[in-house]
């Protein structure tokens, strides 16, 4: 199916240019999200007034998401999580970990573990989601949804953690998390 982009879809090109796609993908996706546009006769011969309508509305998106992305930067948000208490790891471990020592210099029948991050500090139980912080941010007033937060993993330990936000495909903030033991 012939389709006119009406917003710049990754991968598949910019606004105003014509390009052929999978019918499933222009009805499921690009046309019921006023991605593309099918391309008419009527369309193509409207083509320039289509493009100047598609960048003025880009262009809008993206200003109100860069002063979206201007206000984010300055949050910070705190949550207050169940967590273990500090784990004792072997001296020897820790000097390791820490660059101090050498591998080889562990103790005899000690070796370094997988999961270096457990050893050092205390790990919540349970997690910080993406959908924890869109909730919070909706508390302070900001309407961002979960998708839009780039938290490539929950955030399990204590500690503050910096999350990417993608508000726009050229915008995007991060938000500081603040995550304490809960008392």
């Amino acid at each position: 199916m012939k389709v006119i982009l009406m917003q710049k879809v990754e991968r598949l090109g910019d606004p105003g240019q014509q390009v052929e796609v999978a019918d499933g993908y222009a009805r499921n996706f690009l046309l019921p999200k006023e991605l593309a546009v099918p391309a008419t006769p009527g369309r193509l011969k409207s083509l320039a007034q289509l493009t100047a309508q598609a960048k003025n509305r880009e262009d809008k998106t993206r200003a109100e998401a860069q002063a979206l992305a201007e206000r984010l930067q300055r949050i910070e948000l705190t949550f207050a999580r169940l967590a273990s208490e500090e784990t004792a790891a072997p001296a020897a471990v820790v000097a390791v970990l820490e660059g101090v020592a050498q591998p080889a210099e562990l103790p005899e029948g000690q070796e370094l573990p997988a999961a270096t991050a457990a050893l050092l500090g205390p790990r919540l139980f349970g997690s910080v989601t993406s959908q924890d912080v869109s909730e919070a941010l909706a508390a302070q007033g900001f309407t961002v949804d979960k998708k839009k937060i780039a938290l490539p993993e929950p955030i399990k330990t204590l500690g503050v953690h910096r999350v990417p936000v993608r508000l726009h495909a050229d915008v995007a903030a991060e938000v500081t998390v603040k995550v304490e033991r809960e008392a």
